[in-house]
């Protein structure tokens, strides 16, 4: 018997939302990995947790495995309102990552037609997420080498459709931190203002300001990803007052009910085990400076270039002169075996750049910037 075949095209097209939205190109550039690469391109912290944390992660798993509350468990709530004035029964949502956590807010209040202003360079969910709920992005650049927020040239940028500003300090893909009065001055703007601090706790010299109290129209996330090596556990949280928090909850309901109740109960136990944790973050802010040093050094002497000391996560944002950089990352993966990410994958002003990730061993670090200097070399660059 003959196969009949099909006559129309049974392909679902996506929902408009998801309209010209792919893969990020973080995704993108890590799939083209191979077991010879040296990965500098995925935001992942190289910490092994210690005994300790291994001890509270097995306490953490004898919890009733039922849901908590869709804010996640008062018990943690009230170590996140610690030493602030925020209501741990209204005014804080645990969530499932700090991404859920802008999925939420943008959920919550970004409408079609709306406008978000977001930094370039800048972490690239912020401008998809505005597309996903039909709003405009609109980019407020930063300049190098300090990459600084000009907040007179910002405030130019807002109109009677500007729904939220996005802050990143410490920043991704920069390194770079937003001193305190130029967040007052955002946040004295009445707009509102949506502050990504998950990178707060991985500092250098100085620990960053946050936005937590500068105002009732800020919103702040924040999470254990970055600090504790917990990236697959998905625990994060939102702070901001009632009035805006009874959205937000409202919206992380419907996408993810509840955060884990293991990865909650295990932040519970860190938080109140404060002389651990204080000496776990003094131990993974020295790890971060030796890898930031053995990257600054090889950047110097392998890409003959100097960019100043990032301030705080664990990123170089380095220029790379006449390349365009989405080819030239991708060149690197394929033909010399070291991932790094293109800078205009995080705002047109990224061009030019790639972000190197040194949250990697030394030697792995030293030996794959040493790889995009032969690279380059060979290149005749």
């Amino acid at each position: 018997m003959t196969r009949r075949q099909p006559t129309t095209d049974n392909r679902q097209p996506p929902a408009n939302r998801l309209a010209n939205i792919e893969l990020s190109l973080i995704r993108q550039i890590n799939a083209l990995a191979t077991p010879l690469s040296v990965n500098l391109g995925i935001g992942e912290p190289n910490v092994v947790p210690d005994e300790r944390l291994r001890e509270l992660a097995r306490r953490a798993a004898t919890v009733p495995w039922q849901y908590s509350p869709n804010a996640g468990t008062l018990a943690l709530r009230r170590k996140l309102c610690e030493g602030t004035s925020y209501d741990p029964k209204t005014e804080v949502c645990v969530t499932a990552g700090t991404q859920e956590g802008l999925f939420a807010v943008f959920t919550a209040f970004v409408n079609p037609g709306d406008e978000v202003l977001v930094p370039d360079p800048g972490f690239l969910s912020y401008a998809t997420l505005a597309q996903m709920c039909g709003a405009t992005a609109v980019r407020y650049e930063l300049e190098p080498p300090d990459w600084s927020i000009d907040v007179a040239a910002l405030e130019q940028k807002i109109t009677r459709k500007t729904k939220a500003i996005v802050v990143n300090s410490p920043s991704n893909p920069l390194g770079s931190v937003v001193p305190k009065e130029t967040l007052e001055r955002i946040a004295a703007t009445g707009k509102l203002v949506v502050s990504d601090e998950v990178y707060r706790e991985i500092w250098y010299d100085q620990a960053p300001a946050s936005m937590l109290e500068m105002g009732d129209r800020v919103i702040v996330l924040n999470g254990l990803s970055k600090s504790h090596g917990m990236t697959g556990l998905r625990l994060g949280w939102i702070h901001g007052r009632a009035s805006l928090m009874k959205t937000i909850i409202t919206a992380h309901q419907y996408i993810a009910t509840c955060a884990s109740v293991f990865s909650q109960a295990l932040a519970e136990s860190i938080f109140e085990d404060r002389a651990w944790n204080a000496s776990w973050l003094a131990g993974v802010r020295a790890q971060f400076a030796d890898q930031r040093t053995a990257a600054l050094h090889a950047i110097g002497h392998e890409l003959e270039t100097e960019i100043a000391p990032p301030a705080g996560a664990f990123y170089a944002f380095v220029p790379v002169p006449a390349c365009e950089s989405i080819d030239f990352a991708k060149s690197l993966a394929t033909d010399a075996a070291v991932l790094v990410i293109p800078g205009v994958a995080f705002g047109p002003h990224g061009q030019g750049f790639v972000r190197i990730s040194y949250a990697a061993p030394v030697e792995q670090v030293t030996a794959g910037i040493e790889r995009i200097g032969r690279y380059l070399r060979g290149l005749g660059r």
